[in-house]
């Protein structure tokens, strides 16, 4: 977490090291150092990856609200998103690169299965294009529900060249 947030830099990397140090009360740890950076709880993008790949409108809808109401960043959402998608294509052509001692190895694993590789190459292509555009619309939210909406909307037909038709509630 404090290397992406360094973005390469080893001195913003000390100093955020340090500031995690001091919000943590002298402990480092995941929980207190995600709230520090407003990073996401993966657990937020496996739901609405699970609701994506259940094309769940509502699911998606909920686990948005949820996450504005926590105020966490759907800059950095959406970023985690893109890595995310990028390690579940990862997993499903190279299965090996998910280590069996990874803590998120089941939940991984679960996911690259639920999604046809061509609908994670799509879903990725959404994220980074919807990061890019996020300051372009009318607030972090709004653009990070279109770009989740985008997802549902260009899913893959159905069934017979049906489009799937999803519903948002």
């Amino acid at each position: 977490l404090i290397a992406r947030a360094a973005e390469g830099s080893l001195r913003d990397a000390l100093s955020l090291l340090d500031q995690a140090i001091a919000h943590g009360g002298g402990k480092l740890d995941e929980a207190s150092t995600r709230d520090m950076l407003g990073a996401v709880d993966r657990s937020y993008l496996y739901t609405i990856l699970r609701a994506l790949a259940a094309q769940d409108g509502p699911g998606l809808v909920a686990a948005a609200t949820q996450m504005a109401e926590r105020s966490l960043s759907f800059e950095s959402a959406l970023q985690e998103l893109a890595s995310l998608l990028h390690r579940l294509a990862l997993a499903q052509v190279v299965p090996q690169t998910v280590a069996d001692d990874d803590p998120d190895a089941a939940a991984v694993r679960e996911l690259a299965g639920a999604f046809a590789a061509e609908d994670l190459q799509l879903h990725y292509q959404i994220a980074a294009q919807g990061r890019a555009e996020i300051g372009l619309a009318p607030d972090e939210q709004a653009g990070f529900m279109m770009t989740l909406l985008r997802m549902l909307a260009f899913a893959p037909a159905a069934a017979e060249g049906v489009p799937a038709a999803p519903t948002v509630t």
